[in-house]
């Protein structure tokens, strides 16, 4: 069957079918009185679109546009969507929902338990998904949204670190290999070696295909995207893809990556790998509760969360036990921070919570050294970006407390006897952010301020500052009514 008159097949059915939610039977029509030029959609002056003229209708690939008898369809759902109305097909009572009251409240399966989630807000994401299900404007924008996300995401991949064109030393192609993030070539050499240091300058090389980081990002955030969609619209084929990608990656055997990194961050003619590129793995701390989520699914079986919670294990025992984890562990900036949260939430995740309180605890040394008395962070400051890395560093270290408050560990309320402490820093850290302070210390780019939002929200969450919660409703006003933060982070007070 060619592909023309396949297609044309296609659009038959979606003309004659109820994704129109026409209730017009067609059964006669002819595929050759159907025009399937792709047309514009149009809307507030801005071009919606899709690739290839094709609509995702949750999961189906099809036409968005066709003509038939000079009349020009569009799916109703589609149309929903673009102007930020939920659609829903009741086939009881053959009805087309629209806005809000579309999704009854009391069959929502999926309920978040903070208890068993490391690094997202339980409360926060059941209570978005909530507003959303009892027709929330606001919040609908931003589920929509991340229904387009993550339509896109099941187009892609699924990525396995057998793609990358650059075989790592060992040999064995199931080892990770990237570069360092501001390493460039040589120009005073031929073959541009040793590369040297340009703080703050990404070399563009590190995300081609000669290496793993680029595909290791879009398999995280496709899972994360596909699970939080599928929280949100209990739709499974999200499930289904987002488990997919994790396999692929992760478990099975033909495919996945070996829990280690002994060649992350490598700088060509000085070393083969450097501590430094375990901070890339915070792809897989990002992982760990959207697979939570995908358990709930009918796609992650319990046998293959127990197989991802062992290579779970298996990694931080790498982390903990191996020359380059140690030399992380040792870092005195924001990749020592890092490292703790990372070796705490694979502790927690793979059932080993008394190797999580222990790093919590040694976390208060870090504290002690890298935070001065009066909330500043020098190593943090001496960088090129230093309101990045300032922030970076703090969003590692609440990451770190809010996984000790897990295991009996307080680091909100630890300081030193002359005031170190994370409320100091975080003091030190919001008038820059809210804006009611230029930043007084070297930044060679402007800096997106989205990246406080998940600091601040903790901190008003855990201190209940009015500084810190203003600090928060302005950085999430800033956010356009479909961002995703509006989803994920909130500044409702709550205990630690």
């Amino acid at each position: 069957m060619s592909k023309k008159y396949s297609f044309k097949h296609v659009a038959v059915s979606f003309l004659c079918g109820s994704l129109f939610f026409s209730g017009i039977g067609l059964a006669a029509t002819n595929p050759a009185d159907i025009s399937l030029q792709k047309l514009k959609l149009i809307v507030n002056g801005v071009n919606k679109s899709a690739p290839e003229g094709l609509y995702n209708n949750q999961g189906d690939l099809v036409p968005e546009t066709l003509m038939y008898q000079n009349t020009t369809y569009v799916p109703i759902r589609l149309i929903g969507e673009l102007l930020g109305k939920s659609v829903e097909w009741k086939s009881d009572s053959r009805s087309i929902m629209i806005g809000s009251n579309t999704v009854d409240p009391s069959k929502n399966k999926v309920v978040l338990d903070a208890s068993k989630l490391l690094t997202l807000d339980a409360d926060t994401l059941n209570e978005a998904k909530r507003k959303y299900l009892a027709g929330d404007s606001f919040i609908t924008q931003s589920v929509n949204q991340l229904k387009k996300d993550a339509d896109l995401a099941m187009q892609k991949g699924p990525f396995s670190i057998l793609d990358k064109t650059t075989v790592a030393p060992s040999g064995d192609k199931h080892d990770y290999v990237s570069i360092g993030v501001y390493w460039w070539p040589n120009p005073d050499t031929p073959d541009g070696k040793p590369y040297i240091q340009k703080d703050g300058q990404q070399n563009p090389e590190i995300n081609t295909n000669k290496f793993d980081r680029d595909n290791f990002g879009k398999t995280s955030s496709g899972i994360r995207t596909l699970s939080l969609a599928y929280f949100y619209t209990e739709n499974e084929a999200y499930a289904e893809y987002a488990a997919k990608l994790l396999k692929v990656w992760y478990l099975d055997a033909a495919t996945r990556m070996n829990p280690s990194l002994n060649y992350g961050q490598s700088v060509p003619g000085v070393n083969e790998g450097r501590a430094a590129g375990i901070i890339e793995t915070l792809n897989i701390f990002n992982t760990l509760d959207p697979a939570t989520i995908l358990k709930g699914s009918n796609y992650l079986s319990d046998q293959d969360f127990n197989k991802f919670k062992e290579w779970i294990g298996d990694y931080m025992k790498w982390l903990m036990e191996s020359p380059i984890g140690n030399d992380e562990k040792n870092a005195t900036n924001n990749h020592g921070n890092w490292y703790d949260a990372q070796v705490a939430a694979y502790a927690l995740f793979s059932g080993k919570p008394d190797i999580a309180k222990k790093v919590a605890e040694e976390s208060k040394k870090r504290i002690a050294a890298q935070i001065e008395p009066d909330g500043s962070m020098p190593r943090e400051l001496s960088r090129t970006r230093s309101l990045h890395y300032s922030t970076y560093n703090m969003d590692a270290l609440t990451q770190v407390a809010r996984l000790g408050s897990k295991v009996g560990v307080d680091l909100w309320n630890y300081k030193t006897a002359d005031g170190r402490s994370i409320l100091k820093a975080l003091e030190f850290l919001s008038p820059y952010i809210s804006k009611q302070k230029a930043w007084e210390f070297e930044q060679i780019k402007a800096e997106n301020l989205s990246s406080a939002i998940p600091v601040m929200t903790t901190a008003a969450k855990s201190y209940g500052k009015q500084e810190f919660r203003t600090a928060s409703e302005q950085l999430l006003k800033e956010k356009d009514a479909t961002a995703r933060e509006h989803l994920l982070y909130s500044v409702q007070t709550t205990s630690k």
